[in-house]
């Protein structure tokens, strides 16, 4: 927990100053005295002030609402003897020389924490178990580089990022009665099936020509790995059942492999049926084009839904000839397809009157135009964006150099943006030495890094 971080960093960090010391020791004495701690938020890098029975009683709901288990022991040294022997048994994979480089020496308990959803109205959290420390974490790092070379996926209808979705709609033909929809496969990570999993890797070893003595040596990583799948919360040990490990840096690609056999199985007969021409899918959104005049999109979701027991989809046809899916806008148009970037209700920048460092405020802005420039707009959609971005550093009092745009080069030197110098008001608070509010936010925001904690005011 992040608030713990504080209360540790003057014993972990033996180069603190006094000042940094004092500030640490302020910023502690008031979270205790509020009873309040500190927590991330799930977007923005930011954090959350709250008090900690709030934050404990959302921690506490999540965990009731699943199915987990409590463990009376603590399987953590267990779980090292079996990483140990696990290891030592790989002959294959690993050269003895290098087994102690995929062993956690000092292996901890992992821990939950919640990131609070401020974007959400009950503002319910994010699970996120810290897998840092657990037994198995060197391995599962291993697993995930050792089997994307030896079993690559196929990874025929995934896309990687927004701008490969905007290539391929881009040569995506269009017709009249084409409709847009999006589908989302809910609660994935809990719902993957992982003894089916197993099996699905496996057969993916023997397709690929694996020798039988490192596809037993994967497979018992992988048993190994998902074995693991526990963490502590106010002293208890919790067990998820049958589950995707949450933090393991191998869940995302364990995923992919059930997800891409799922589709290899059983997804074209479904797309025959209803008529989809374009399936793209990221991660659990997934896009689809279809024939209006054959189907409807409750009809798609009902036969999605009967895909597989454990995965159940949600659905969301267009709007006045438009879809929103990441961070765009996909228009259907009498002759093709085209793009403009989406932006949430919630979605702001950094204000220029803040407290924050110049190169925060500045980074925002670049952020907003090197997305500009990496999405495939057409000259209308991109002007409107221009402009937008124009709009949004009015709104938030950035100071404007010129108001001309252009297309060809929407980001030129000094073009949108000249911030002007530091503001130059001193201030003589709390112990710190003369300083300009920037660079005192900076001094601040410097101690916080030391404790790794992201901070926005």
């Amino acid at each position: 927990m992040k608030a713990e971080r504080i209360n540790t960093l003057q014993e972990n960090n033996t180069h603190n100053t006094k000042l940094e010391s004092k500030i640490i020791r302020n910023i502690k004495t008031k979270l205790t005295d509020n009873s309040a701690m500190i927590t991330q938020a799930d977007k923005g890098n930011s954090i959350v002030i709250l008090p900690t029975e709030q934050y404990e009683n959302k921690v506490e709901q999540f965990i009731q609402s699943n199915n987990f288990l409590t463990s009376k022991t603590n399987p953590t040294e267990s779980f090292q003897n079996q990483v140990w022997k696990v290891i030592n048994n790989s002959k294959a994979l690993i050269p003895q020389e290098e087994k102690w480089k995929h062993i956690n020496l000092n292996p901890s308990t992992p821990s939950i924490k919640g990131l609070i959803k401020l974007h959400k109205p009950e503002h319910l959290i994010r699970p996120v178990v810290n897998w840092r420390g657990v037994p198995a974490y060197k391995l599962a790092q291993l697993f995930t580089k050792k089997i994307r070379i030896i079993a690559p996926l196929p990874h025929t209808y995934t896309i990687g990022n927004t701008r490969e979705l905007s290539n391929k709609l881009e040569s995506t033909p269009i017709l009249p009665h084409h409709s847009l929809a999006s589908l989302d496969i809910s609660s994935l990570y809990t719902n993957v099936p992982m003894r089916e999993t197993r099996d699905i890797i496996a057969n993916n070893l023997v397709k690929n020509g694996v020798d039988p003595q490192i596809r037993h040596e994967l497979l018992n990583w992988y048993d190994t790995i998902t074995q693991q799948n526990y963490f502590s919360n106010k002293e208890k040990i919790i067990i998820q059942q049958e589950s995707l490990v949450m933090g393991a840096p191998s869940s995302g690609l364990i995923a992919e492999f059930f997800l891409q056999n799922l589709e290899d199985t059983h997804l074209t007969p479904l797309l025959d049926k209803h008529n989809i021409s374009v399936y793209f899918r990221y991660v659990d959104d997934i896009l689809i084009i279809f024939d209006s005049r054959d189907t409807e999109v409750v009809n798609i979701q009902e036969d999605f839904n009967m895909l597989h027991p454990n995965m159940k989809f949600t659905a969301e046809l267009e709007s006045n000839n438009q879809i929103n899916f990441l961070d765009i806008t996909i228009h259907k148009t009498p002759t093709k397809w085209t793009t403009s970037i989406y932006r949430k209700p919630s979605n702001s920048i950094i204000s220029y009157s803040s407290n924050h460092p110049p190169q925060h405020k500045h980074a925002t802005i670049r952020y907003l135009h090197n997305r500009l420039k990496t999405y495939h707009l057409q000259h209308e959609e991109y002007k409107e964006e221009l402009d937008t971005i124009h709009d949004i550093m009015l709104n938030n009092g950035f100071p404007i150099h010129t108001h001309t745009h252009t297309h060809t080069d929407p980001t030129p030197q000094g073009s949108l943006l000249q911030l002007p110098a530091r503001n130059q008001v001193k201030l003589h608070t709390n112990g710190l030495p003369s300083r300009t509010l920037e660079e005192k936010t900076t001094f601040i925001t410097n101690i916080f890094k030391k404790a790794d904690i992201s901070i926005t005011l």
